[in-house]
């Protein structure tokens, strides 16, 4: 196994355990996208160590530059910024708060044990 497919399996990895929405690119790669309005944020898997790739949209400069400062306080370091959207990166442990704001980790399971959803129990 290459280096780059250890990556990918390790953000889908993570991507599963910390219950975010993850999602098949159109280049084939991995990325966890949002939900709503602003479906174009996501991350995704940007080959370097230890950090993962964000990526934000949004549709006037200003609404931009009140999540490009929230991304900074959050721990983003930019590397690439537009007048309408920007690429970040961020370290592992600083993602949660990061998902939580961009809509893309999921909600709590409603079932905790979904085994007995998958029995039928026909009568």
């Amino acid at each position: 196994m290459s280096n780059f497919e250890k990556q990918i399996e390790d953000f889908k990895t993570f991507c599963r355990n910390n219950r975010l929405r993850l999602r098949e690119a159109e280049d084939g790669n991995p990325i966890a996208q949002a939900i709503g309005k602003f479906s174009d944020d996501q991350f995704f898997c940007n080959f370097r160590q230890g950090t993962i790739g964000v990526y934000v949209m949004r549709e006037t400069p200003r609404q931009f530059t009140f999540l490009h400062k929230k991304l900074l306080k959050l721990g983003c370091l930019p590397t690439q910024i537009g007048d309408f959207e920007g690429n970040y990166d961020i370290e592992w442990m600083n993602i949660p708060p990061v998902a939580k704001l961009l809509k893309i980790k999921k909600g709590a399971a409603k079932v905790k044990n979904p085994t007995w959803l998958k029995t039928k129990n026909v009568s």
